[in-house]
């Protein structure tokens, strides 16, 4: 086990990093913060830089922060991956951590392997929340083609031009004009823990090959939902639809694009926390009935 002073990127924040043997791989996953656990699932090809902005929500929770298989600093064999597969792997690991029951949040393609776990292991969610996804298979619309085929990384281009398509597609113009900083940060951290080619690919199929779940085991688990309003790779048609097939579900549309919530970070983690937070009264409230 190793510590550190700092979060990859960000400072006055400690971090303690591992490594577990799960399904005959190594999954690397990074900690930080006391309080109520807060698993935080990683999107397609993602890893710590995704969460540079919401760090502070370590003040009050445990965030617990796995790297997918086949990206970030995880292992990444070559075979098919499956949606299924990586619900499985997070719960393995939070078998071994000895933990039962705690908050998930899934991002995008995470999303997807938070609806799975949610619906194998419902007694394990304390509280569910759904960013810049949907409910997969028939239930989605889905980017257009041309969102698409940016998606894929078409070849021909340099790695610069590639990173550069990608954040055009998860941040507007505006951020990436106002905070060359962090695009800079973000590249670098990508730059030092690159993704293969054919590990982009398994986790890409396994997204698109995601049929969905039977989302009525949901059902009674406190859901927020939050989307992009001017998200191309998951329509505020695929937010509704995912807040209907939820009952009882929460959903909030924030401005920006498919990463809206490093966008506005401030405001994405104070909605978090004050779902959490209403989530946990009511939870007392119901203890005392």
């Amino acid at each position: 086990m190793e510590k550190f002073n700092k979060f990859p990127m960000s400072s006055n924040y400690k971090i303690t990093q591992n490594e577990y043997e799960i399904n005959s791989i190594r999954l690397f996953v990074e900690e930080m913060g006391e309080g109520e656990p807060l698993l935080m699932i990683p999107g397609l090809g993602a890893g710590s830089w995704l969460w540079r902005k919401s760090i502070s929500l370590s003040e009050n929770f445990r965030l617990i922060m796995p790297h997918l298989r086949g990206s970030g600093r995880s292992d990444k064999p070559d075979h098919r991956y499956t949606i299924e597969q990586f619900s499985d792997d997070i719960n393995c690991l939070m078998e071994k951590l000895s933990l039962d029951r705690f908050h998930v949040v899934g991002v995008s393609m995470g999303g997807f392997v938070a609806q799975s776990f949610a619906c194998a292991h419902p007694e394990k969610v304390q509280s569910l929340s759904l960013v810049c996804t949907s409910a997969g298979g028939t239930n989605q619309v889905g980017p257009d083609g041309y969102t698409l085929s940016r998606m894929i990384r078409l070849r021909g281009k340099t790695r610069d031009e590639r990173m550069m398509d990608a954040y055009k597609l998860n941040f507007t113009e505006g951020f990436l004009e106002s905070h060359p900083d962090e695009i800079e940060a973000i590249t670098q951290w990508r730059i030092r823990y690159p993704q293969p080619e054919f590990a982009y690919y398994r986790q890409l199929l396994a997204g698109t090959a995601f049929s969905g779940v039977d989302l009525q085991k949901i059902n009674g688990t406190p859901t927020l939902i939050l989307g992009g309003k001017e998200d191309e790779m998951v329509p505020a048609e695929d937010v509704q639809k995912l807040n209907e097939l939820i009952h009882g579900s929460t959903k909030i549309m924030m401005n920006g694009k498919h990463m809206f919530f490093m966008e506005n970070a401030d405001e994405f983690n104070h909605e978090l926390t004050e779902f959490f937070m209403r989530n946990a009264m009511m939870e007392t409230e119901n203890v005392y009935r």
